[in-house]
């Protein structure tokens, strides 16, 4: 394969910072946005371990297991050990996590929509269309 896959996956984050470049997260929220994207990722993921929600957003160990047990002081997330593996550990949202949670996932929307509004018709289902073909892709690399 000729592809430069690194050269490629830049665009993914030229997305990501033109989706967000004009996004703030409300003060009143009284979280930061590292644990913004750890509550999203706990909202949205489905049976990813600590390990790999740590993996998907860049943080490393020590930096993200001091970011969850800010989260659990804020009783915003707990963590979960798995039943047929000690060494693994699952994060879910406490009932309050999952209040903030849904109102973080509204505010974004909005942001969103009014971003993703810019785009023409043909434009905004190109982009959709290569979100869900992206999606496909990691849901195939993730469970091989």
């Amino acid at each position: 394969m000729d592809k430069k896959i690194a050269i490629a996956l830049n665009s993914v984050d030229l997305i990501k910072y033109a989706l967000f470049k004009e996004y703030y997260l409300p003060k009143e929220f009284d979280i930061n946005l590292t644990q913004e994207r750890i509550l999203m990722k706990v909202k949205n993921s489905i049976n990813m371990s600590m390990v790999a929600i740590s993996r998907s957003i860049g943080l490393e160990k020590g930096p993200f297991s001091k970011t969850i047990d800010r989260l659990e002081e804020l009783d915003l997330v707990k963590r979960n050990r798995s039943s047929d593996d000690k060494r693994l550990v699952y994060l879910s949202l406490t009932p309050r996590g999952e209040k903030l949670a849904n109102e973080i996932e509204t505010k974004m929307e909005t942001h969103f929509s009014e971003i993703i509004g810019r785009l023409s018709e043909d434009e905004q289902n190109d982009f959709f269309k290569a979100l869900s073909i992206l999606n496909n892709t990691a849901n195939i690399l993730i469970n091989k």
